[in-house]
């Protein structure tokens, strides 16, 4: 199966109507994180994203996937660790902790304003 988009479930090889996701593993169980290019929480392969809006089609992606690290769109590598909801505790290196979400210095992905709110429908089971 080819992966022409990670938000869009794409036709089941057996050629019936049913959608499925592209498979991506999930580590974690309880509510999904939200994905730090689009906010999306709904289950995606989150690390190959190439969303260039957000989840609701309110903004633009603030940053892109390049080889699985966070770029902004002006070619500024940002940390992957700040976008979790434990944060970065590295206060030296090159990467900025600033939001992939919005681009502001308080706060990563997962405590943005702009991603999608944690629902009890959008878990991972184990």
């Amino acid at each position: 199966m080819s992966h022409k988009h990670p938000h869009t479930p794409e036709e089941d090889n057996a050629g019936s109507n049913k959608k499925v996701w592209p498979s991506c593993p999930f580590a974690a169980t309880g509510p999904l994180p939200c994905c730090a290019v689009c906010l999306r929480r709904n289950p995606h392969c989150t690390v190959e994203c190439v969303a260039q809006q957000t989840w609701d089609k309110q903004f633009e992606t603030f940053l892109e996937r390049v080889r699985k690290g966070l770029w902004t769109k002006d070619g500024k590598q940002i940390c992957t660790a700040w976008q979790q909801d434990k944060g970065c505790n590295t206060p030296r290196h090159d990467a900025r902790h600033v939001c992939s979400g919005c681009g502001a210095a308080t706060h990563g992905a997962q405590k943005c304003p702009r991603a999608q709110k944690a629902s009890s429908t959008d878990t991972v089971q184990s």
